[in-house]
């Protein structure tokens, strides 16, 4: 992407001050050690991109990976691996990817043996740890349940809640018994998947709620038939149609805007599309997403006079530094080119208070220049009560999208 030439001037000054790591392309769910993800999904739903992510980043990260899958899949797990780049061949041969079917793991015999898959899962953990793997990652793609006659009750009591996956007490393999003397809990990261598209509402409920008591904690959920189009739905588009827009959402500070974020968050989330957040480091919205560990924020603040990291995913921004802010903008466009990603902008009204009209004007030009592409979303939000009419009127010219939230909700104004 070529360098606008208010950032020029600034380049060599601040090339080297931005840590290349907050920069940098991370991981779209980034799983933290000993973490658990709880995917639900239907027929209808791409669960097959969120699983080949996990896969591919695992494997070139140096993680070992077991992959338990529907029966009925055998074939078209391989080929959609094979669709997003994986080498399935290849490391099937070498052992770092071990696939297996439903049936094949719980029934070996032909009868559930859930104490034998418990079993067989520990060796496979600790055979991992002793060959050197940096993490475990684990998929287990229960479908319906089908595989226990749909008796997923005795699944969680007699596999889920065993207490060898994480007691040390009980379980030889949580604490090594080498001279290294590890736990293993933070070598595991770990997706379990759900088709509940035969489950009731109260049935999907209480199961969810089943899995969230058990033993792999922390756990994340992930609701792939209504967050893939979470955000877009609720202003009357689909995903495909959102992606590539600008736009313009004007909130009533005393609402409850943040949902409306949220939602973009868990949409990206569902699509494995990176999701970037421009706001002051006091913001509301900074506090409500703070816990999101797949967000990178970008957090402008008036007492950081020099770009300084406070954590991997958050990186401090002089609030009155624009061609800085662009400069960063630029540079984590270059490291997603060939990706759909997300930014949102809720540093208009700082702007306008710390630098003025003319100079939020001049950083909104050049930004959005720089987000014209048909894989870039950005979502730009202002708080219109703190500013006069006549410049709120002059930034609504910028966007041929519009959205308001107030004390109603999310509305939309208008849509290119």
């Amino acid at each position: 992407m070529p360098k606008l030439p208010i950032i020029n001037s600034l380049l060599q000054r601040w090339k080297r001050s931005i840590p290349s790591d907050v920069l940098e392309a991370g991981p779209v769910l980034n799983l933290r050690e000993g973490e658990s993800i709880i995917v639900t999904y239907t027929s209808a739903a791409d669960k097959m991109k969120i699983f080949s992510a996990f896969i591919r980043e695992g494997l070139e990260n140096g993680d070992a990976v077991d992959y338990i899958y529907p029966d009925e899949e055998n074939e078209i797990v391989r080929a959609k691996l094979k669709e997003h780049g994986i080498n399935v061949k290849k490391y099937e041969k070498d052992g770092t990817l071990f696939m297996i079917s439903l049936t094949e793991n719980f029934m070996p015999n032909g009868k559930l043996d859930y104490e034998k898959a418990v079993n067989a899962g520990l060796n496979r953990w600790a055979e991992a740890k002793r060959k050197g793997y940096k993490h475990m990652r684990d998929i287990e793609d229960l479908s319906d349940f089908s595989f226990a006659n749909g008796q997923w009750q005795k699944y969680v009591t007699d596999y889920w809640l065993d207490p060898r996956w994480d007691d040390p007490d009980v379980s030889e393999w949580v604490e090594s018994k080498e001279t290294v003397g590890v736990v293993y809990t933070p070598f595991l990261k770990e997706i379990t998947a759900i088709n509940v598209e035969r489950m009731a509402e109260t049935e999907v409920t209480e199961l969810l709620k089943t899995f969230g008591e058990g033993p792999m904690a922390p756990a994340r959920f992930i609701d792939l038939i209504e967050n893939m189009s979470l955000f877009s739905g609720s202003i009357g588009l689909d995903h495909e149609r959102l992606i590539g827009r600008r736009i313009l959402l004007e909130f009533d500070p005393v609402s409850d805007y943040e949902n409306a974020i949220d939602r973009l968050v868990k949409e990206s989330i569902a699509n494995i599309e990176p999701l970037f957040v421009f706001t002051s480091n006091t913001s509301p919205l900074r506090r409500y997403l703070g816990k999101q560990p797949t967000i990178k924020f970008f957090l402008t603040s008036i007492s950081t006079s020099t770009p300084k990291s406070t954590s991997k995913n958050t990186l401090l921004l002089p609030a009155k530094n624009t061609p800085l802010i662009l400069d960063t903008l630029n540079k984590m466009l270059k490291n997603y080119v060939d990706t759909d990603v997300y930014f949102v902008f809720d540093i208009l009204s700082e702007l306008l208070t710390t630098v003025g009209r003319e100079r939020t004007s001049t950083f909104l030009r050049h930004a959005l220049d720089m987000l014209s592409s048909k894989r870039i979303t950005s979502l730009f939000l202002l708080n219109t009560s703190a500013h006069e009419p006549k410049m709120v009127s002059q930034l609504r010219t910028f966007f041929s999208n519009q959205l308001t939230y107030d004390k109603n909700g999310l509305e939309v104004v208008k849509t290119s």
